[in-house]
């Protein structure tokens, strides 16, 4: 069943409530033909939260605004996915850090992450320039973050990133790269 922004909002935040309390495995389709598969484990009206899956491993946490989903697939294929992923014993969800993560807003958010000691991944676009930050949450008011940048060889910019929220495209944490790789970088 795949269900997108046809639906009423109110009805499509119905499907997505039903696909977390079932623990569905989903496809999310973004705005921009990209598309995230895993378990959504938590939802606003600004966000979903997805536990991110490749090659049966549970691969870390994307939070996507809601505004840039325009779709969830919940089809045969993912079905048997999930029954692969039960009876192998994968599906094992942190629920500590799904509660402790805020998705009221971009500045909550920012801060719930960096109170669970996260270094994390920020997807954003300026100007359709597109743009990948890594690192320590410094710093985090209304409108931006600031993130503590390093490069892909472990070292960190002299400068701290700032990142607008309107140009947030997807937020990722807990995930192999940056909790492994965040152990080896150097000023």
């Amino acid at each position: 069943m795949a269900a997108d922004k046809t639906y009423s909002d109110k009805e499509f935040k119905k499907i997505i409530q039903k696909h977390i309390d079932r623990i569905d495995f989903v496809k999310v389709n973004l705005e921009d033909d990209s598309s995230i598969l895993g378990f959504i484990v938590k939802a606003s009206d600004d966000f979903l939260m997805i536990e991110e899956t490749n090659d049966f491993s549970l691969a870390g946490t994307k939070i996507v605004p809601y505004e840039r989903v325009s779709g969830i697939r919940h089809g045969l294929s993912d079905k048997v996915s999930k029954m692969i992923y039960s009876k192998e014993g994968l599906i094992k969800l942190n629920q500590k850090i799904i509660k402790n993560t805020s998705l009221k807003d971009f500045e909550e958010l920012f801060n719930s992450i960096r109170k669970q000691n996260f270094h994390c991944i920020v997807e954003s676009k300026k100007k359709e320039e597109e743009l990948f930050s890594i690192g320590e949450i410094l710093e985090v008011n209304e409108k931006s973050v600031i993130i503590k940048n390093y490069s892909p060889v472990g070292k960190i910019d002299k400068k701290p990133r700032k990142i607008n929220f309107k140009h947030i495209e997807i937020i990722n944490f807990n995930d192999n790269y940056s909790v492994v790789f965040r152990k080896y970088i150097f000023e």
